[in-house]
């Protein structure tokens, strides 16, 4: 008899407890997870982008432990036949698109933020420093149209989740669910990085909602959705001095100018620190995804 497995506990502050602790990765595993759920914020913020993504890191390199084993190894050749390898492979390949793409973002966005402090480094007028935010501000529109694109393919991605398990096998149960969790909450981690990029709005549009509704069923209760809408994140906070920097008409050099530089020195190191991350999390997934092509090659 086989049954299905479907994890729908994310972000619920209770302890894991996966099917079966026969190695000792599984707890590990377990560990980080809720660790990962403990720190939840509704704030998207630098900090609390690169923490997660420091964490699903860790996630990925107990996994590897968890498959160098050679009980797993066996477990998962015999098995490679099986719909659930197909879908672990899928699922697989599907991150390491998405890391691929938000990197490239987070890429194109410190390009931009250099830019912006060239033109106002060099105060050459109001309207040399006006071009460069205006191409700036048109970036974030895209970016914000890309990253909705994005968590709505990583919701779909949840919703079609699923994997079917023998209850007799508890090695086979445990390591499924393991696969599962992993990957729903490094999903959980891109739709966190994903909203971070949205664009704010000046009041709660329709976007706005289904953002804060997002971030609601992973933190908090629903009543956060009636909080007012206000700035959460250093992207939000350069925005808000860069249009103060263009409502300064034609002064070469303000006070905000200077809010504005010392914003974006600050949000570059935390930018390069969040690719940082990416590229080190890209790095864990191709090695992950061989060592499973490996196994079922076997």
């Amino acid at each position: 008899m086989v049954v299905s497995l479907r994890f729908n506990s994310k972000f619920q502050r209770k302890s894991l407890s996966l099917p079966c602790r026969s190695h000792p990765s599984t707890l590990r595993i377990e560990e980080e997870l809720n660790k990962i759920k403990a720190s939840c914020s509704t704030t998207q913020s630098a900090d609390s982008v690169s923490y997660g993504l420091s964490r699903v890191i860790e996630l990925y390199n107990c996994l590897d432990d968890l498959l160098d084993s050679s009980e797993t190894r066996n477990l998962i050749s015999s098995h490679r036949k099986e719909p659930w390898v197909e879908e672990v492979m899928e699922g697989s390949m599907k991150l390491l698109d998405v890391c691929s793409s938000v990197r490239d973002v987070m890429l194109q966005m410190e390009e931009h933020v250099r830019d912006i402090q060239c033109a106002l480094r060099r105060r050459k007028g109001h309207a040399s420093m006006e071009v460069g935010i205006e191409k700036y501000k048109r970036f974030r529109k895209k970016t914000t149209k890309d990253a909705k694109v994005m968590i709505t393919h990583l919701k779909q991605s949840e919703k079609v989740m699923g994997l079917l398990a023998d209850p007799d096998n508890h090695h086979l149960t445990a390591t499924i669910r393991v696969f599962m969790e992993v990957t729903e909450m490094t999903i959980v981690i891109f739709e966190s990085l994903l909203m971070f990029l949205v664009s704010p709005v000046s009041k709660r549009n329709g976007w706005s909602l289904v953002v804060s509704k997002l971030i609601s069923k992973r933190t908090v209760a629903c009543q956060e959705d009636e909080k007012p809408y206000r700035v959460t994140n250093e992207l939000e906070t350069l925005d808000v001095a860069l249009n103060n920097v263009l409502c300064d008409g034609e002064d070469s050099w303000t006070e905000n100018t200077r809010i504005s530089q010392f914003k974006l020195e600050g949000l570059q190191s935390k930018m390069m620190k969040i690719e940082s991350g990416l590229e080190c999390m890209f790095r864990r997934f191709v090695k992950t995804r061989t060592t499973l092509l490996n196994i079922i090659s076997m």
